[in-house]
This record gives structure tokens, sequence and C-alpha cells, in this order.
């Protein structure tokens, strides 16, 4: 049946073909061929190329329909993502818009492509809702979460914890707005679950998150390994770990505060190009980014103050067990004897050696700590200096920092650099050539290398690695 419905749709486009060269190889089709393409062709890609909010609208989409919108651009820069060896079925609201990305396939050698005439709006059949506000959780099409509804949503849909997640907007959680609350556990995760896909924060911010629970406290209770979270910026939270009584059957145990951090409680994951503002209080094991952490993490900041009644408190990372690369904190911290502006503890707890920080640098001043386990204390002035961060800004290391000097600390946000700063590394071929060509910074003067790579400049002037 599926071969033959299939070569009978070819036939015909065949045939069009011949009364009419100017039309391209896609086959036309009605909304009951369309539907029964669809039930026969296992392998059969739908393209819905709606836009967003027509995708996931009231009427909903076709179960499956992957979401490459036309008018704003996305299946032209994306196409490349869908396979040139499974038939594709192109839909939209009426019929026009797939005709045009149907003949856009055409020209881009796709060989089995589909248009189906009339559009959603003749369909009359099955179709599903968006979930949180679009995408299908996979790699080349993530979730998009756009509100705070879509946050609080995954944060209660463990069975997502697994999928791909991309931030399409800056999302302000503050209780006292309207749907507004005050978690008493990680908005995503806990103790007792992991969230163990992939986050993207895509340059955006989670804005005013605030938090009163027992353990494992967060933006994520237990980021598992294999995870990975990046591009995200956490601002003015308020994470407090209190000691509490917690039921098991009929039995109530007393829980101390322990791991808690503005971004992950526990971390085993891989967090990079992340920072948080705010303020972090906790027991045993709190950061103002991470509790307690067994992986990665690259390229973070946080300038969140940080309290802790007992052991393993940092401005960074309280209890750290891996690489710690290009990282600084700026926040008060305070705990007991082993409080560290940046770590409280790397390795060394029960036999462990594990645990290693690298390139990272905390404020001495602002801290109140004199003392780190792990990374180099500077003055505030010291920290607002981009000679102080030579060592991030080589070509090689891929630098993303920037930094307004003598006014600011770096910066890792990925917004538009303002006219003053100096840049750390930015990502651009021209820093990237070898020994002996040229690299031409954003306003500075080629210049011909023969060691190392300009890779930013101070108040003017051009800084070698």
């Amino acid at each position: 049946m599926k071969a033959h419905l299939r070569m009978s749709l070819l036939l015909a486009g065949v045939v069009v073909l011949i009364s009419d060269a100017r039309v391209l190889a896609h086959t036309d089709l009605t909304v009951e061929q369309a539907r029964d393409l669809i039930a026969s062709t296992a392998d059969l890609v739908v393209v819905d190329v709606r836009e967003p909010s027509e995708y996931c609208d009231a009427r909903g989409h076709i179960p499956g329909a992957l979401n490459y919108p036309l008018t704003s651009g996305v299946l032209q820069a994306r196409y490349a993502e869908l396979p040139m060896d499974r038939p594709i079925l192109v839909v939209c609201r009426s019929g026009g818009r797939s005709n045009v990305a149907a003949n856009f396939l055409d020209a881009q050698g796709f060989p089995e492509v589909y248009d189906m005439n009339g559009g959603m709006n003749a369909w009359l059949w099955e179709t599903v809702p968006c979930k949180y506000s679009g995408g299908s959780g996979t790699a080349d099409d993530p979730y998009q979460i756009a509100t705070a509804a879509d946050l609080i949503a995954l944060g209660e849909t463990p069975e997502d914890y697994d999928k791909h997640f991309i931030l399409t907007a800056d999302i302000d959680l503050d209780p006292n707005l309207p749907g507004g609350k005050v978690f008493d556990k990680a908005v995503i995760g806990g103790w007792d679950s992991y969230f163990g896909g992939v986050f993207d924060g895509n340059g955006h911010r989670i804005m005013n998150m605030t938090i009163s629970g027992i353990r494992c406290l967060g933006l994520f209770g237990r980021v598992r390994d294999g995870a990975e979270v990046c591009d995200l910026g956490l601002e003015n939270v308020s994470v407090v770990g209190v000691t509490g009584w917690v039921q098991d059957g009929i039995v109530k145990h007393l829980v101390e505060s322990k791991w808690v951090g503005g971004l992950a409680g526990y971390n085993s994951g891989s967090l990079t190009r992340c920072y948080s503002t705010g303020a972090v209080r906790g027991e045993e094991s709190v950061g103002g980014l991470v509790g307690m952490n067994w992986r990665p993490i690259t390229d973070c900041y946080s300038t969140a103050s940080v309290r802790g009644s007992e052991s393993w408190v940092g401005g960074l990372v309280g209890f750290n067990e891996d690489h710690v690369h290009r990282c600084y904190s700026t926040g008060a911290v305070s705990g007991g004897a082993s409080a560290g502006g940046l770590v409280g503890i790397t390795g060394g707890v029960g036999g462990s050696t594990g645990g290693t920080v690298a390139y990272c640098f905390w404020d001495t001043q602002t801290s109140g700590q004199l003392r780190s386990s792990g990374g180099i204390g500077k003055t505030t002035a010291e920290m607002q200096t981009a000679s102080t961060f030579l060592v991030w800004g080589t070509c090689e290391h891929e630098g993303v920092w920037t930094i307004d000097e003598g006014r600011d600390y770096p910066d890792c946000r990925g917004r538009t650099v303002p006219e003053s700063p100096s840049l750390l590394a930015r990502h651009s071929p021209a820093f990237c050539q070898g020994p002996g060509q040229k690299a031409t910074p954003i306003r500075s003067i080629p210049l011909t290398i023969s060691v190392g790579w300009v890779c930013f400049r101070a108040n003017g002037t051009s800084i070698l690695s």
C-alpha cells in the first residue's frame, strides 16, 4: 500500500512536470492525500512552516510536525538539518507558504517533497497542542522556554528532564507578579530527581527567582552526568536553605540544609558561560553558582553574596571535585573555617584528591576573604583591569569575555559590547590566524604577529598573549 501510494503520487508529479516545465519537482497533495501519506509512510517528515504563534495556537499542529517557519527565515537558515534521504511533507495555514517552501527545498536538492494544498485550514483530523512555547525537545528542535509558566511546567514534568531546551526570552520569576510564587524546592529537579538534558540559556536571563527549602536548591536541584547548561544568566536570586523535617512514611527525619547554589545545588553536568547575582544562604556546601560540584565549570562567574553556617562555603562553588576554569566571583562570603572567596574546598575530603581550579580569581575586598581553595585573590582595582585576565584572552582558549576596564568586572553575557570596553578574546576568525599573519581586533590597528595573537586591548592599547 505504502509503495503503491507513493509511486502514484510521484507519477502524478511527473505528469505535472511534463505538462509545465516551469513547475519544480515537488508533488501537490490534497489534505486527504496528505493524511493517507502520513498514515502509510513511517519515515515521512512533516515540516510546518507557519510562525511559532500559529504552530502553537489553539488549533494545534499535525502530530510530530517540525516547526521551521518560512516568513522569519528559519527554514532558509536551518534546512540542512532536514534529512535528504526521507520524504518531506510541507504544510502551512492555507497553502501559500508551503508552496514557496516546497520550491525552496526542491532547489536545495531534496528529492521527494510534497506540498499539502489548503493547509491546516482544511485539515480535519488529529492535531496536538504545543508543549511549552514550541519545539519537540530534540537537539535540532529544542523545546522553547519563553515564559515563567513554561519554566514552571518544565519543573513539574520530570519525564522531560532528558530533553533539549532553549530559552527564547528573559523570564521574571518575581513572586509578587501574577502567578508568581516562592518555590519550596529547586525550580527544576530536586533531591530525588536529576536534570539530564541540555538547557541553552541563549544569552537570556532568569530574574528574581526566590527559593526557600531544605536541600538541593537552585534553578536546578541536581544536574546529571552528561547534562549541559550554558549561556544563562540568573539575576537577583534569593536562595535560602533551611533545616527541616522530611516525612518518610510515618517517620520524620531532620534534614540539614546543604547543596545550595544560585544555578545548581548539586552539579554533575557541564556548566559553561553562566552567571548569578543576588544572595545564597545555607548550611553546608553553599556557593554563589553551585553548592556541590563534580563536573567542569567554565567561563562562569557569580557576584552573589554567600553565607553558610557550617562547612564548604564559596563565592562561586562550595565544594568542588572537578575542573573550574576561567571563572571568578566578587560577592561577600561568610561561613565557617572553610569559607573561601572563590571555592570553599577543592577535593581532599574523605580521601578524595579530585578537583582543580585554573585561571580563576576572586575579589578579596568585596568578598571579605583572603583565602580560597583554589584561584587567585585580587583587589577590586585589579579585578577591573584587563591585564589581570590576560590568560583568558587567547584565541587558543576561544575567549568569550569583555571588560569595561576600570569600571566593571569581566562579562560573559554575550550581549552588545559597549562602545568603550576592552575586548577579551572575541569569536572571530581574524583573531585566530597563524603566526606571521595579520590579526585585526575591533577598533585597533592591524599588527603583524610572530608569537601569539592580539586578543584584547586595554585603554586603546593592544596586548599580546
